[in-house]
């Protein structure tokens, strides 16, 4: 058992998760397993640790909270074969280990940037029936064509950006991170964030970054599966989410509510936490009622 420091003191219980294919999965839990879950699926290039104002919040008084690293994120591990990054199944598979190991009972998936593919992936090869429902964050998991920012010079920067991460050269890697981070949020974070964020980042190897950036980033055929109630969080200053691909989305869905936080980046649930929070436990609470778990 872990005490964490932070917003509630929550305490966190870690665990390995061993995925299909062996690799390990580094689990963080939060809250009495009896209670309803969520479960908290990272970006690229960051960890469970983007979620901490969730996970130190009085979130965990009512809800059973999970999260835990990609594969190659953090202190999970980072295999070296391109297969065990490029292929939709295998994200898919590390998510429902989580689920599984965890007992997350029928959870309401809070997905964020790359974690929103993760998702897709999970429904495309697993299937809804133990889904509660999803947060989308940041990012709509390629339910729509993912298109360029119509910011042509903060494109062309994003693109030589992505070079130097993928770089074999550590310096290149080591001088995107000051820039991955402030990409993060429209407000630049506190000085222990960035520095934690930043670190966060270097975890994830050049290598696996490149074979994550091969796979498919198209899921518009997984759009009549998202039939279960979604919930949209985006931040207005966020250029990976466009209020038109936002609003594409949402005529495409059965049961769908967004929110748009004015003056906020990728990252609504660390900008603008308190207000996260009490639309995530209010999306939750409207949810109809699981049946116990056997």
């Amino acid at each position: 058992m872990v005490l964490s420091s932070g917003l509630h003191a929550a305490e966190r219980t870690y665990l390995t998760v061993e995925a299909v294919d062996g690799v390990p999965l580094n689990v963080v839990t939060v809250g009495n397993p009896e209670h309803p879950s969520i479960v908290f699926v990272h970006g690229i290039g960051q960890s469970h640790a983007s979620f901490m104002r969730q996970l130190d919040s009085d979130l965990a008084d009512d809800y059973y909270l999970v999260a835990f690293d990609l594969r190659g994120h953090g202190n999970s591990g980072k295999p070296w074969l391109a297969e065990a990054y490029n292929r939709s199944e295998v994200w898919a598979q590390d998510l429902d280990a989580v689920l599984v190991a965890t007992k997350a009972h029928k959870p309401v998936v809070v997905a964020w940037s790359y974690g929103t593919l993760v998702l897709a992936d999970y429904i495309r090869h697993c299937g809804t029936d133990a889904l509660r429902g999803v947060n989308l964050v940041g990012s709509l998991g390629a339910l729509v064509p993912m298109v360029p920012s119509g910011d042509k010079a903060l494109y062309a920067k994003f693109i030589a950006h992505r070079k130097l991460q993928h770089s074999q050269n550590v310096q290149d890697n080591a001088s995107t991170v000051e820039q991955s981070v402030e990409w993060l949020t429209a407000v630049p974070v506190d000085a222990d964030s960035q520095s934690l964020f930043g670190r966060v980042g270097m975890m994830l190897p050049a290598y696996a970054r490149t074979a994550m950036s091969q796979r498919k980033f198209d899921n518009s055929d997984q759009v009549e599966k998202f039939s279960f109630p979604v919930l949209i969080s985006r931040g207005d200053k966020d250029p990976s989410m466009p209020s038109s691909a936002t609003d594409s989305v949402i005529k495409k869905l059965a049961d769908v509510r967004s929110s748009t936080y004015p003056n906020t980046g990728h990252s609504p649930f660390f900008e603008q936490s308190k207000r996260f929070n009490t639309e995530l436990r209010e999306f939750v609470q409207a949810l109809p009622a699981v049946k116990p778990k056997d």
